[in-house]
């Protein structure tokens, strides 16, 4: 079996992660250590949904590996945030009724595979640490050991339906953006809460496909009249892009669609996706998908412990390489990031940028960002069909954003 201690996780990884973790602690963005892989969290039941839960009812579930497979101990606990992803000045005790973190105690070893992990599992809320307000929050997982080594942080939204909210996706008034980008309107109606001087206290935040770094957020309501506030034609305008491209690498032994090979290697598999088409100048083709998530999964073995780590293989041709500017492959696959480790590198021999990740058995959406738009490489197309969602925050009189409203459609 394959050591990862020695070969994979050396000196070199321990400076990133360490020097990850100080830039992190500066904003709560999502971060993962090296050691740590297929990180997910997603409402209870619902592997493809983005985080965001009802405070009444709501349950989270959380998933990891550990690459180092040697049974560490993992505490987790909770950080309430501001809207825009501060701690807030909150006290423990006015967000958390019982223990301020605990342990994951859910895990288990992989079996029969060539990469060996350990898998952790946890739900939340737990009978010992339960959430009491609605608003921004950060799930961050350490050891015991090192409560401020923070290896895993993941973000998640706890709502409440205390206004009316009603959403869609419009053409933008731009004329020039109008075969290319989406607009999304909504109005809120003040509905048993009362929205005191909304201009100052309410802030709202519209999402595509659960994408956190391209957020829009602060718009100010185009009017307010008597107990509606119009915030159609305020400027949340998104580029439209295009679906997402998908990977199939459920299975070790037939190649699915899109998959060019299968390959044993002496420390991990390898899956040759086919070569990606650029689709800039392409006319728009709808195509079902998953909004840039993943689902662990395989055709033999129970999805979690049983599945292996493949090497996945990433070509895309280019008649030349885009000069000053990097090529990522991006979807929950790069925890929603531009990271470093998804860079593509040009092969001038080929014509062609490269890319491999070392990705758990299952199905995977991802598109390839230039500087973390699609217009390059995947195109903008009004009709895409994207998830967009809209929170509204207002500050409330106990000294926190609350989260009033909250909606998320298909659109297209």
């Amino acid at each position: 079996m394959i050591n990862y201690k020695q070969s994979i996780f050396g000196t070199f990884l321990i400076v990133i992660f360490l020097t990850n973790i100080g830039h992190a602690q500066e904003r709560n963005f999502d971060f993962s250590s090296p050691v740590i892989a297929s990180a997910t969290l997603h409402p209870e039941g619902l592997p493809t949904f983005t985080p965001m839960i009802p405070l009444d009812g709501g349950k989270l579930t959380l998933r990891f590996d550990d690459l180092e497979a040697d049974y560490k101990s993992y505490n987790a606990r909770i950080v309430h945030c501001t809207h825009d992803w501060f701690k807030s000045d909150l006290y423990l005790s006015q967000y958390i009724d019982g223990f301020y973190d605990v342990s994951i105690s859910d895990m288990e070893d992989s079996f029969g595979t060539m990469v060996e992990y350990t898998h952790y599992r946890l739900d939340l809320p737990t009978v010992d640490m339960v959430w009491t307000i609605s608003g921004n929050y950060i799930l961050e997982v350490f050891e015991p050991s090192a409560p401020e080594a923070v290896v895993l942080r993941k973000r998640f939204v706890v709502y409440e339906d205390l206004c009316g909210l009603e959403a869609s996706v419009n053409e933008p008034v731009d004329i020039g953006l109008r075969r290319t980008h989406q607009e999304v309107g909504f109005t809120i109606t003040e509905s048993g809460y009362s929205l005191v001087d909304p201009y100052s206290n309410l802030v709202t935040a519209v999402m595509q496909n659960g994408r956190w770094d391209n957020i829009q957020a602060g718009k100010a309501p185009r009017f307010v009249k008597g107990r509606e506030l119009d915030f159609t034609q305020v400027g949340y305008v998104f580029p439209g892009g295009n679906a997402y491209r998908f990977a199939d690498l459920k299975s070790l032994s037939f190649t699915a669609m899109g998959i060019a090979g299968i390959q044993q290697g002496k420390h991990t598999w390898h899956h040759l996706l086919e070569e990606s088409e650029r689709r800039t100048y392409k006319y728009h083709t709808s195509k079902r998908d998953i909004n840039g998530r993943y689902v662990i999964s395989n055709d033999r073995f129970e999805e979690h412990t049983g599945s292996d780590y493949t090497k996945a293989h990433f070509t895309l041709p280019m008649p030349y390489k885009l000069q000053g500017r990097d090529v990522y492959i991006f979807g929950d696959l790069s925890d929603g990031r531009q990271l470093g480790t998804h860079k593509m590198i040009w092969n001038a021999d080929k014509s062609a940028y490269e890319g491999t990740l070392l990705l758990k058995q299952g199905y995977y959406d991802f598109l390839y960002l230039v500087e973390g738009q699609t217009a390059d490489i995947e195109g903008d197309h009004f009709a895409t069909n994207n998830l967009y969602t809209v929170i509204v925050y207002y500050a409330d009189f106990d000294g926190y954003d609350r989260v009033i409203g909250f909606t998320q459609w298909q659109c297209n």
